[in-house]
């Protein structure tokens, strides 16, 4: 620490201590150096994601939108395993005539496009590590678990989502963690702040990576006004209150890689959930959800395929992921970021390699509802991402779904219609 900083906190130190009662002593300057060092020790983070999209879809105008996001942030040292975090966000837009987003970005002849222009905290928290296998978050902060499937960021959107939340992670068994948060806000994809009574909780055994097991259970309780992308699930289709869409979801997971002779390998994964009402819910809410999958492994090739279930109460409502990281599943085009009240069966094989260097990736969908089992369309997803260094990477990728003949009024008509669609996204994206 240099000498006009000592200087400087010791005049704080001093200020501090004239406007107490009792008289300064010794550790209040050893207090000041400490929390000096924790600041002046920290850690900036810089990160630039400039990016291009375009959507066409039938029936409606070309979407175009070029983006820039930048997130700076700064953690404090860690002392006596207390930390600090504060990070901003801002998302740039250079012209916000060409895309819709519903609610926020209204230009309703063309396609939507859900990333609006944004400032705000990203993430603002204090942590602490004092015990022993434990760590405690409190503030804005990001929770991802497992593969997002329920809970995510969302990191794929411009402006990623974020969870105003107290949250505990604790690994002082052996093979063991377990994880506990309650939310009471987030920040969502759309920069929209969403009141929330939502409890999060999950355990995991991995004592073998050939077997793995999770159990967990999600308690999302909405208390905002109705919003018809998130957070629910298109107003719960009968919605008149904020909690129509509150839900319970219970399930379990086993996952784990197998080693064979060779190169080869094998990852796997199975999955179930039932989701019910909760905390004002509609009493519709009732639905399971299941999904196995496997992929095999040979040096940098690799070839899988998935089969996962979003079910339906007789066509009354589908089961809903609201938190979730919605673009990574059920194709990137985008959807399904809310289920069908007929819900959604997804059967899909995906292939990919690392090939000079690049990260090249092939997925194919094909969709049907639960319900009635109808045609709910098909897609082709393509990726392509090459780092250029260990700061700097770029990408590209692209979707092309093809609808359905269901023949459900609610995938033809209307804002959650089904609708051929191609998508673009061309990306560079900088770290330090």
């Amino acid at each position: 620490m240099t000498t006009d900083t000592k200087r400087r906190l010791a005049f704080i130190a001093a200020v501090i201590a004239i406007s107490t009662p009792g008289v300064a002593s010794a550790d209040d300057a050893t207090l000041i150096d400490t929390l000096g060092s924790a600041i002046t020790q920290g850690t900036p983070s810089l990160q630039v994601r400039p990016r291009f999209e375009v959507v066409q879809q039938d029936g409606k105008a070309e979407a175009q939108a070029a983006t820039v996001r930048t997130m700076l942030g700064y953690s404090t040292k860690p002392i006596e395993g207390f930390g600090a975090t504060l990070q901003f966000i801002d998302v740039a837009v250079a012209d916000t005539d060409h895309f819709n987003t519903p609610g926020i970005n209204v230009h309703a002849s063309r396609a939507n496009i859900l990333d609006p222009e944004a400032v705000n905290v990203n993430q603002a928290y204090v942590s602490y590590e004092g015990l022993a296998g434990s760590r405690i978050v409190a503030g804005r902060q990001i929770i991802k678990l497992d593969d997002e499937r329920f809970v995510g960021n969302v990191d794929f959107r411009q402006n990623m989502q974020t969870f105003d939340a107290v949250s505990l992670v604790n690994q002082g068994l052996p093979d063991v963690k377990l994880f506990g948060a309650y939310m009471f806000g987030l920040k969502d994809i759309l920069n929209q702040e969403v009141s929330q009574q939502t409890y999060l909780a999950e355990a995991s055994w991995t004592r073998f990576k050939e077997l793995q097991i999770d159990a967990f259970g999600y308690w999302y309780g909405n208390e905002s006004a109705i919003n018809s992308i998130v957070p629910g699930a298109a107003a719960c289709y009968s919605a008149t209150t904020p909690q129509a869409c509150n839900s319970a979801t219970y399930g379990g997971r086993l996952h784990g890689k197998v080693d064979m002779a060779g190169a080869f390998g094998i990852d796997y994964v199975g999955e179930m959930a039932k989701q019910s009402a909760y905390d004002g819910g509609s009493s519709a809410i009732d639905a399971l959800y299941a999904h196995g999958g496997g992929k095999l492994h040979w040096g940098d090739y690799y070839l899988g395929g998935d089969y996962m279930v979003m079910g339906s109460n007789n066509g009354l409502y589908g089961f809903q992921t609201p938190l979730a990281t919605k673009h990574a599943f059920n194709g990137w085009a985008e959807m399904f970021l809310t289920t069908p009240k007929e819900g959604l069966r997804s059967t899909y094989v995906t292939g990919g390699t690392t090939l000079f260097g690049t990260n090249l990736l092939a997925r194919y969908y094909s969709f049907r509802s639960d319900y009635l089992d109808r045609d709910l369309g098909h897609e082709w997803d393509f990726s392509w991402t090459y780092p250029f260094s260990s700061h700097w990477q770029g990408g590209a990728e692209y979707a092309k779904y093809h609808a359905g003949t269901s023949g459900f009024a609610d995938t033809t008509t209307g804002p959650g219609r089904l609708a051929n669609t191609n998508a673009m996204w061309v990306f560079i994206a900088a770290g330090f």
